[in-house]
């Protein structure tokens, strides 16, 4: 893997995210502290990704690799569906500059790739676009959006991996992302 070919990309594609995250930001809940999105769920990390992430996890010290390991050998004995992210301490992202797409893009609204929405679980936490979302349902619905007095109306992105993956920069830079797996099966 190229290094500086992937920070180029990200480079990009972060300051791209700003802005989607910029406009919509009326329904976004996000903040330092808030860390629900890492507290659950199965991560998915391209091979690109994981390499990014050792990369930065191998400049840390020998006690923090230590740590992280073995919270690793944990979950891996456990294999649960859902699961705290190991690089979470002290409900901050230890890794944060090297943390995944699927970690960078969280909390919008975003496509599948086979078209589908995807709506952040914190929709059901009163967070990220729950203004507009019905629980019974699990949707964002016309008449909860028709009865809201919006600026900026909710947006979906197409953030999956296979969009990502075909963008003119990503091919012009030469990158290949690889297999998607869950974090823990990296290891």
């Amino acid at each position: 893997m190229s290094i500086e070919n992937y920070e180029k990309f990200l480079e990009v594609f972060n300051d791209d995210l700003a802005k989607m995250f910029d406009n919509q930001k009326e329904h976004l809940h996000c903040k330092e502290g808030c860390s629900f999105c890492c507290e659950r769920g199965d991560y998915p990390f391209s091979h690109l990704d994981f390499e990014y992430l050792m990369y930065g996890f191998k400049q840390q010290d020998k006690a923090y690799q230590d740590m992280i390991m073995e919270k690793i050998k944990k979950l891996k004995a456990e294999n649960p569906k859902s699961y705290v992210c190991p690089f979470l301490i002290d409900k901050k992202c230890s890794i944060y500059q090297y943390r995944s797409i699927t970690c960078r893009t969280f909390g919008l609204l975003s496509q599948f790739s086979d078209g589908e929405a995807s709506i952040p679980f914190c929709a059901n936490l009163d967070l990220n676009y729950s203004k507009y979302f019905d629980k019974e349902k699990q949707c964002i619905t016309k008449e909860l959006a028709e009865k809201r007095d919006w600026i900026v109306q909710p947006r979906v992105f197409s953030l999956n991996i296979k969009t990502i993956r075909n963008l003119d920069l990503v091919k012009e830079l030469g990158l290949d992302f690889g297999e998607v797996k869950s974090l823990i099966h990296w290891f």
